[in-house]
């Protein structure tokens, strides 16, 4: 019998409950969304590269096929054996015993992982390289990752920085409703958890969900000028592709989702909201939707005041004043003749 692959910590972790059974299903994990996102699994476009490997788990000693995703080589990790310098991308516990990390790895895998550094090497399979956590800190198994970031997150609940981490790295192992889950919890920590909503409007995007899709993109742009966690060029990057989703979702929904703000929502974040004496102004944009770089200047508009940070060279957009000009008084001296 195969299991749902479920750390029984993360289930603890979000619950703020004992966790009894050793092997939970994804009926414990919560979230409003968790269970379509599973559902419709297979809609989901995979993030890192689907790499499906035999392993052996060395815990209980079954056999299982498991997606490994893309093997990343530490060549200055010297100690050990090779195995011991090989990183994945995809997240795998145990189907039989929901272990994780404690595997015996194939020849193919150890083959793709000497190729690596060759010039003829299948580079998107495996890489030279390490693959680092926000903080700088290497684990081998996105498991090992993952168990840092929630032993991190046990010592600081209620930062949901964390739980975005947290949320990538499901996302990156290719388990989308597990990202689901963690995303969502960052956002009821902090409604303003700027890369949580849209990295979770893309998961729903994906599953045609479009009305919360939309919803949660809409949001990362009503917060972006607040949002300190990612350099203004990385920003507005995130927030151009954003844009472009939300184009795309309007479209496909015929419209009845907004491709902007609506005021309500404006009203509701207190950005650019015409009862807090904001003026609506025209702009002309020329969009292509399949160049991300003509988004740009929508995106620096609602990076606000951040939008300064980019060099003026780069920058596209000029953010007009919304206060009123105040007038010097010039006094004139009279001459004498």
């Amino acid at each position: 019998m195969t299991h749902a692959q479920i750390n029984p910590l993360l289930v603890q972790v979000l619950s703020n409950e004992e966790v009894k059974e050793n092997i939970p299903t994804i009926s414990s994990v919560p979230g409003k969304y968790v269970r379509e996102m599973f559902n419709q699994i297979k809609a989901i476009n995979p993030i890192s590269v689907v790499n499906h490997q035999t392993l052996t788990c060395t815990s209980c000693g079954r056999k299982g096929k498991y997606d490994v995703g893309m093997i990343v080589v530490n060549v200055d990790k010297k100690d050990g054996n090779m195995s011991d310098n090989i990183q994945t991308t995809g997240y795998y516990r145990c189907k039989h015993c929901n272990a994780a990390g404690n595997w015996e790895l194939p020849q193919s895998m150890l083959f793709q992982a000497l190729t690596a550094a060759l010039p003829l090497g299948d580079k998107g399979i495996s890489l030279v390289g390490k693959n680092l956590l926000f903080d700088g800190s290497w684990h081998k198994h996105a498991t090992d990752a993952e168990e840092y970031l929630l032993h991190l997150i046990q010592e600081n609940p209620n930062d949901s920085y964390l739980w975005n981490r947290l949320g990538n790295i499901y996302r990156t192992g290719n388990r989308p409703e597990l990202a689901t889950s963690a995303y969502e919890h960052s956002i009821a920590i902090d409604p303003k958890q700027v890369e949580s909503h849209y990295t979770l409007g893309l998961l729903l995007l994906d599953i045609k969900d479009y009305l919360n899709a939309g919803y949660h993109i809409r949001q990362s742009l009503l917060y972006a000028e607040g949002y300190k966690k990612l350099e203004a060029m990385q920003l507005r990057e995130m927030l151009a592709i954003g844009l472009q989703s939300l184009l795309i979702i309007h479209y496909n929904s015929e419209g009845s989702v907004p491709f902007i703000p609506t005021e309500e929502e404006r009203q509701a974040t207190g950005r650019f909201s015409s009862s807090n004496g904001y003026d609506s102004i025209e702009i002309e944009l020329d969009i292509d939707p399949n160049e991300i770089s003509t988004f740009y200047p929508l995106a620096e508009m609602y990076m606000g005041i951040r939008a300064k940070e980019i060099n003026l060279r780069n920058r596209t957009y000029q953010m007009p004043s919304t206060t009123p000009s105040k007038k010097k008084k010039v006094r004139k001296k009279k001459r004498k003749r």
